[in-house]
């Protein structure tokens, strides 16, 4: 019996030629070859082909047979040990199921939405609010927006991001608040406070009598003490009108011979958010004063300032401050207390010693704000044109101009609110707060309800190329091309691409595309456990994802290839990091260096980013690992695990102890498991020298069975034959392979410049991106050039 369903028959008897060649060559195909393992009853792979949807023209099922055919070209199905097909039914069966998916492809094309939306993301919306308004609004404070929802690291896909009434509660009340502080009816008030050490002397109760002496005042932090004298307190500070605040410190920052420097940060225990966190270095009679302005909503905020670095416990008695006023290093310290220093008064822990503490704000560029300055009427202007107004705002506003039924209705709204007796700015500013509220704004809008038009117009350009290289909207120069028409020009573009990448504003793309391609937002998902891991912290897990980033950062600005992901002889670091790593170095910055060999890392794949958020906080998971390189650099994202796995069992107290590699390979005895896990297991096990956060070892520590811990074993054979004894040997078959990994990096960064998922359709353009960076070494400005110029980046 035949177990392709007899409805393919039914519904292929209405189609063409073609659907009757794919009926006639793929049902005995399938049959004879594949069924007997991808059946209901096996679904070896979780895969079955028994019961595959022969829908073509919705997309459904095209990426499905186009995996069916991939896989046979290949020669990867059937395997090795099956019944294998001869040359002319191979060659008959792909030419059947690529000619039903072209004629897919032809019929979807035709059946385009003709509007299509793409919603800013969160920090797209905070980035677009700042150019428009000058105003910056911290979307992940409370009562902010929604956080965006993921589809394999990308949140920006439109289908994914999704608009529900409580987003429009939260975009109203956004509005409401950006226009305030960009639009205020009067000049705030400017508050300007300092803070001496009596005023911040927490706990030090007693102050000297000797003004002198109550001059040389100061505040000592050693490791984990706060401002206001103890780990929790924090100095209040209310903020009567949202907007930038300035803050002030004189201190010096001193760190122990062999050790790293204090790390001086700032912390709105309200807002849940770090103002400021960098380490400090200065000499105790050579103190510095660290400015830094940040933006904070109104209301009465508690701001920790604290030297956050690795010490001694303070809940113990002895890290309690002292009542007795401090004054240097040299004057000592209470008995009881810890020692800051050796006999020669050099430090022994990280500390910070702080002078004073200044506050100031709100801090505005000018009164008239620039905002009110472009969208307002000014205060001598009479009867001001309100249409010209609102023209102008919504044509910012929507990136592009604003059609004139939209300038009559949000124009009809501010005439109303004048005849209910506001003054024009307040009916304006009701007209803008509509206006950011509306679908124009809140997404970017590509196409119209009168054509289905395929290709995009230059304003759809321009927003196109902005938000993907620099995740805002357009600046002045964009919007004079595509006023002039002039991105439609090759040459216009190129010169474009090559402008915006040098722009400051290119940090947000070095920063949101690895950021989502890499899921670096998944580091420290799992919080290493603080027995097995003293020495990690929030410094540290915070420069394991800036390496990342910087060593993106680097790649593009330098126009590396695309091979230098994959295995380089440089990175960059800070002091922070180098020391996690065991490389000499004592830069606070991050730098880049060269790499030794003895140094054990090159590439991505062993940044300690990489290798941390394929853990789970307590010991590595090559199986993790495996699958994250499937998906992050080959684009192949293996099928989930079957449910209900039993999990690794614990070697037994008589038994000598066993890596964990050892323990899964015993563990994964299940054919249909063994299957997917040849694929997995060889990429996860070659970075089996470096532990749950990305340290090297020889050895794994384990804490079941008896003798000394076993030595790790790297070494492993890929699918294809090909053996590698280490992770270094491993990154030279990828980098010998690099045009696999050309072609998934294509297809992740088109999901991130087009805002969704690659089909079938767009195979063909894919393929012609990879093969110019082929031509161009596989630079990564070449990779993006080839992108922003292909047809797929200019169509709908």
């Amino acid at each position: 019996m035949k177990l392709v369903p007899y409805i393919l028959s039914c519904l292929l008897a209405c189609f063409s030629a073609t659907a009757l060649d794919f009926q006639k060559t793929v049902d005995p195909f399938l049959n004879k070859y594949c069924v007997d393992c991808h059946n209901a009853k096996k679904k070896k792979g979780k895969f079955r082909v028994d019961n595959l949807s022969v829908d073509f023209v919705n997309g459904g099922a095209v990426m499905k047979w186009a995996e069916i055919m991939e896989r046979i070209n290949s020669g990867e199905m059937p395997p090795e040990d099956e019944k294998q097909p001869s040359e002319k039914e191979m060659a008959d069966f792909t030419q059947a199921v690529a000619n039903q998916i072209k004629e897919g492809e032809a019929e979807r094309l035709a059946k385009r939405e003709k509007v299509t939306f793409h919603k800013l993301t969160r920090e797209e919306y905070s980035n677009t609010i700042k150019d428009l308004l000058g105003v910056t609004y911290n979307v992940t404070d409370p009562g902010g927006l929604s956080e965006d929802p993921s589809y394999h690291g990308f949140q920006r896909i439109g289908s994914v991001l999704t608009l529900s009434p409580s987003h429009i509660e939260k975009y109203y009340a956004a509005a409401e608040e950006i226009l305030e502080e960009a639009m205020p009816e009067k000049a705030p008030e400017i508050k300007k406070d300092h803070f001496k050490p009596q005023d911040l002397r927490g706990y030090h109760r007693y102050l000297p009598k000797d003004p002198e002496l109550l001059k040389k005042m100061r505040i000592d932090l050693w490791p984990g003490i706060t401002l206001a004298g103890h780990p929790g307190a924090g100095k209040v500070f209310d903020i009567k009108q949202s907007g930038n605040y300035t803050f002030r410190i004189k201190a010096s920052g001193l760190k122990p011979a062999d050790g790293l420097a204090p790390r001086l940060t700032f912390y709105a225990v309200e807002l849940d958010r770090m103002l400021y966190a960098k380490p400090l270095l200065a000499a105790e009679d050579k103190p510095v004063v660290i400015e830094f302005t940040t933006h904070l909503p109104a209301g009465s905020h508690t701001i920790r300032v604290t030297n956050e670095s690795k010490g001694p416990e303070n809940l113990h008695r002895a890290g309690r401050n002292g009542e007795r006023p401090f004054y240097s290093l040299r004057e000592g310290r209470e008995p009881w207390q810890y020692k800051l220093t050796d006999e020669d008064y050099k430090p022994i822990l990280p500390i910070i010693i702080v002078d004073w503490l200044e506050f100031e704000g709100p801090v505005l560029p000018s009164y008239p704000t620039p905002a009110q300055k472009e969208f307002l009427p000014s205060e001598g202007e009479q009867n001001a044109d309100i249409r010209k107004y609102v023209r102008k705002f919504a044509s910012k506003s929507f990136r592009r101009p604003a059609h004139d039924y939209e300038v009559d209705h949000y124009s009809k709204l501010v005439e109303s609110e004048l005849k209910k007796g506001e003054k024009i700015d307040s009916a304006l500013k009701a007209a803008y707060q509509a206006i950011l509220c509306s679908k124009n704004f809140i997404y970017i809008v590509e196409g119209n309800e009168k054509n289905n038009e395929e290709f995009l117009n230059n304003w759809e350009i321009a927003n196109r190329l902005s938000y993907f290289l620099w995740s805002t909207m357009p600046d002045q120069e964009l919007e004079n091309k595509a006023l002039n028409g002039a991105l439609q020009n090759p040459n216009e573009l190129r010169h474009q691409i090559h402008r915006m990448l040098k722009h400051p504003y290119a940090k947000n793309f070095t920063r949101d595309f690895p950021t989502q391609w890499l899921q670096l937002s998944e580091v420290g998902k799992f919080t290493p456990d603080p027995k097995l891991y003293p020495d990690y912290d929030s410094y540290l897990e915070e420069s394991m994802v800036e390496e990342t980033l910087g060593f993106f950062s680097t790649v593009l600005n330098e126009n590396l290839s695309l091979k230098e992901f994959l295995n380089s002889n440089w990175t960059v670091v800070n002091a922070r990091l180098a020391t996690h790593y065991d490389i000499p170095v004592s830069e606070l910055n991050f730098h880049k260096i060269q790499l030794k060999d003895e140094y054990k890392r090159g590439g991505l794949l062993t940044q300690a980013s990489i290798l941390s958020l394929t853990s789970d906080g307590t010991r590595h998971r090559p199986i993790h690992r495996g699958a994250w390189l499937l998906e992050s650099i080959f684009d192949r994202p293996p099928p989930p695990p079957p449910a209900n796995v039993d999990p690794v069992k614990t070697t037994p107290t008589n038994q000598p102890k066993a890596t964990l590699r050892m323990k899964l390979e015993a563990h994964i005895s299940d054919p249909n498991c063994a299957s997917c896990h040849k694929k997995i297991d060889p990429l996860g096990f070659a970075f089996d020298n470096y532990d749950a956060v990305g340290r090297w070892r020889t050895h794994e520590v384990v804490s079941d069975g008896q003798g000394d811990n076993p030595k790790v074993d790297a070494s492993g054979q890929l699918p294809d034959g090909r053996k590698y004894k280490n992770a270094n040997e491993f990154k030279q078959l990828l980098v010998d392979d690099i045009d696999k990994f050309n072609e998934a990096f294509v297809e992740k960064l088109s999901t991130f410049a087009l805002r969704r998922t690659m089909t079938y359709d767009d195979k063909d353009s894919l393929a012609r991106i990879a093969a110019e960076s082929r031509k161009n070494g596989y630079k990564l400005q070449a990779v993006i050039e080839a992108l922003v110029l292909s047809d797929i980046f200019k169509r709908r």
